[in-house]
């Protein structure tokens, strides 16, 4: 299931998601160091480190498929077209 939506949406879609994900980790976390009561930091090192480790997730998955489609571009574009001698004469 998981795979089936990361397919369907746009690599910079992804991107976009994983960035607003991460400045709100990032929030939470300088939230949880300018008023250290326990609330905050419980949420910071729960809900802020769950929002943090999905981000990097995305923009792993992006980065990777980006490679993989580099990839096989790469090695269509280096084939050598074959032909055949019969259909030449």
């Amino acid at each position: 299931m998981i795979k089936k939506l990361l397919k369907r949406q746009h690599p910079m879609l992804l991107l976009r998601i994983s960035c607003v994900l991460t400045l709100v980790a990032l929030g939470l976390m300088v939230w949880s160091m300018l008023d250290p009561t326990p609330l905050p930091v419980m949420i910071a090192m729960s809900v802020a480190q769950g929002l943090g480790t999905i981000a990097f997730g995305l923009f792993g998955y992006v980065i990777v498929q980006d490679i993989r489609r580099q990839r096989r571009e790469r090695r269509v574009s280096q084939q050598i077209p074959v032909f055949d001698e019969k259909a030449e004469s």
